[in-house]
């Protein structure tokens, strides 16, 4: 999924919920879409280059409201939790290409990663926790 199409898929999300969209939260939204960020300290100090009204609380706020909705998930370095953005089942995968977005169940993709891992000799008969790091190319 673009960069694109996540934030105007949260900024939808955020005008259901009543908020108004300003600049400042596209801003906030665009710098952790872009960024790697850690911390809210961080998502700040960025975002006030672009923007420097853009204050601390304003960034807190932004922060809990996406957290409330759902859409970051504060374990993961603030990154977008397509799984609250997308309201996918827990043992449901998402894969996603430039055209779409498909729901895959797990008993279809978790035996053909299995076989393949132990094909290629890094797991013999254990069962693997699988965690997939989605890098975002900075336009």
């Amino acid at each position: 999924m673009t960069t694109e199409l996540s934030r105007e898929k949260i900024i939808e999300q955020l005008r259901e919920q009543g908020l108004r969209i300003t600049n400042q939260r596209k801003v906030i939204l665009d710098v952790i879409l872009k960024n790697n960020c850690s911390c809210c300290k961080e998502i700040f100090y960025e975002a006030s280059k672009i923007d420097p009204a853009i204050g601390r609380a304003t960034v807190y706020r932004m922060m809990n409201t996406l957290e409330e909705l759902g859409v970051i998930d504060r374990g993961k370095q603030y990154e977008i939790c397509y799984e609250g953005l997308f309201g996918t089942k827990k043992d449901q995968t998402t894969l996603l290409t430039k055209e779409e977005m498909k729901e895959l169940p797990k008993d279809i993709w978790y035996p053909a990663l299995k076989k393949m891992l132990r094909a290629l000799g890094e797991i013999k008969d254990e069962d693997i926790s699988v965690v997939v790091k989605v890098s975002r190319k900075s336009s």
